[in-house]
C-alpha cells in the first residue's frame, strides 16, 4: 500500500503542481481507492472535481447492461454492498437495468437525470450510443463514472475497469503456444457491439494475424452465456471436423463449449476461459483427460470501486481519470484448484470484495 500511496501522490502533484493543494481528506481518499483489492494502476491524469462538490447525503443512480448472467448479478451485489457501507453518505440508490437494450439504457440515464440524482455509475452497453445523454449529464453537473465496459474517456468523468485488449492478446498468445503456432480455432465473443466483447477480440485478432499457421474458422457471438455457447458450438462441430482450439471472450461460454465437445464425443482441445466457478471446477474435472486452459479473472468489484469514485467526486476530492482493476490470471491447473470453490454454486466468480457471508447467501449450496 505504501508504494501505491507514493505513486498516487507523485501523480497528483505532477498535475496539481503544488503540495499545499492536497488535504488530509484527499490523501485518504487516494489510498482508499488505490489500496482497494485488484486495483493495479491509475492514470497520471487526475480530474478536478471541485464543480461537483456538494453536501450529502447523496442520491446515486446505477445503470447496468443486464442481469442475465451470474457475473452481472454478482457485479450488482458488489455495488449494493458498497452502498450499504456508506449509508451515512447515501440516501438512495436507484438501480435501473437496460435488459441488454441500447434504447432502454439511454432512457435509464435520461430518467436518472430527470430525477435529479447526484451522480451516475454505469456499465455502458455501447462505446458511442450514450454520448448524447452523457453530455446532458455533464450539462446538469452530474458526474458519470463508467465501470467495466470501456467508453471514450472524454464522454465521462472517470472510468474503472480492465484492459480488455490485453485479455485478448494474453489469451491468444497462450492458445498459439499450446497449438505450436499452427491449427484451426473457433472464436466465441460476448454481445455484438459491446466494448468488452469487441476489445477482447481486437486484442486477440492482433495476435492471431501475426501467425499464418493459425486459421480462425469462424467467430460467433454467444452473449457470454453457457447455454448460448453450448448450442453454438454444438452446431459448429459437424461443420468443422478439425478444431484444434477454442478462443473464448469469457463469461460462461467456455464451459458451454466444453460440454458441447463432450456431448459430441469429440476430444477436448485447449480452450481460453474466464474464472467462473463452474468453469474452474470443470477444468479440474477434465484435467485427467488432458484438458488445458488459461482463465482470466474480471473483478465484479468494478461497480464498488466506481461507487467509491462517485462519492469522491461529490466530495470534491481528486479523482484519477482511469483506474485499472484486474484480478490475477489463473495460469495453471494448480491455480484453478486454489481459486475454485466446490462448496459454492457454479455461478460464483473469482475477483470480488464481497464478504464471505454475502458470497454464501448468493452462491451457497
Amino acid at each position: 500500500m505504501r508504494r501505491l500511496y507514493t505513486f498516487s501522490l507523485v501523480a497528483l502533484l505532477a498535475v496539481a503542481g503544488e503540495v499545499h493543494a492536497k488535504s488530509a481528506a484527499e490523501r485518504s481518499s487516494e489510498v482508499e481507492v488505490l489500496g482497494w483489492p485488484y486495483v493495479i494502476s491509475v492514470s497520471d491524469e487526475f480530474v478536478d472535481t471541485g464543480a461537483y462538490k456538494k453536501e450529502g447525503p447523496y442520491r446515486i443512480g446505477f445503470v447496468t447492461i443486464f442481469q442475465a448472467n451470474t457475473w452481472a448479478v454478482q457485479f450488482t451485489h458488489e455495488f449494493m454492498d458498497e452502498a450499504a457501507r456508506h449509508g451515512d453518505l447515501i440516501s438512495e440508490v436507484i438501480h435501473l437495468d437496460a435488459q441488454g437494450e441500447i434504447p432502454r439504457q439511454i432512457a435509464a440515464v435520461e430518467d436518472l437525470i430527470a430525477r435529479g440524482v447526484d451522480a451516475i455509475v454505469i456499465d455502458p452497453i455501447s462505446p458511442r450510443a450514450l454520448e448524447g445523454v452523457f453530455q446532458l449529464a455533464k450539462q446538469r453537473n452530474i458526474p458519470v463514472i463508467a465501470v467495466s465496459s470501456q467508453v471514450p474517456l472524454e464522454q465521462v468523468t472517470a472510468w474503472v475497469g480492465r484492459d480488455d485488449a490485453e485479455y485478448g492478446r494474453v489469451t491468444a498468445l497462450w492458445l498459439i503456444e499450446k497449438l505450436g503456432e499452427s491449427g484451426n480455432i473457433i472464436a466465441l465473443s460476448g454481445i455484438a457491439g459491446n466494448p468488452v466483447a469487441e476489445e477482447r477480440w481486437r486484442g486477440a485478432k492482433e495476435v492471431f494475424d501475426q501467425y499464418p499457421g493459425i486459421r480462425v474458422l469462424t467467430r460467433q457471438y454467444a452473449d457470454w452465456g453457457f447455454a448460448q455457447a453450448k448450442a453454438t458450438v454444438a452446431n459448429l462441430l459437424p461443420a468443422y471436423p478439425q478444431i484444434d482450439g477454442i478462443w473464448s471472450g469469457g463469461g460462461a461460454m467456455t464451459q458451454g463449449a466444453m460440454e458441447a465437445f463432450v456431448d459430441a464425443g469429440r476430444p477436448l482441445v485447449p480452450m481460453v476461459g474466464e474464472a467462473n466457478n463452474g468453469f474452474l471446477l470443470d477444468w479440474i474435472r477434465y484435467a485427467e483427460r488432458g484438458f488445458e486452459s488459461i482463465a482470466f479473472s474480471n473483478p465484479t468489484s468494478h461497480s464498488a470501486i466506481g461507487l467509491r469514485m462517485a462519492l469522491m467526486a461529490l466530495r470534491g476530492e481528486p479523482l484519477p481519470k482511469e483506474v485499472h482493476a484486474t484480478a490475477p490470471y489463473v495460469l495453471s491447473l494448480e491455480q484453478a484448484q486454489r481459486y475454485a470453490r466446490p462448496d459454492l454454486a457454479e455461478g460464483y466468480w473469482v475477483g470480488h470484495t464481497l464478504s464471505e457471508e454475502t458470497v454464501r447467501e448468493l452462491w451457497g449450496q
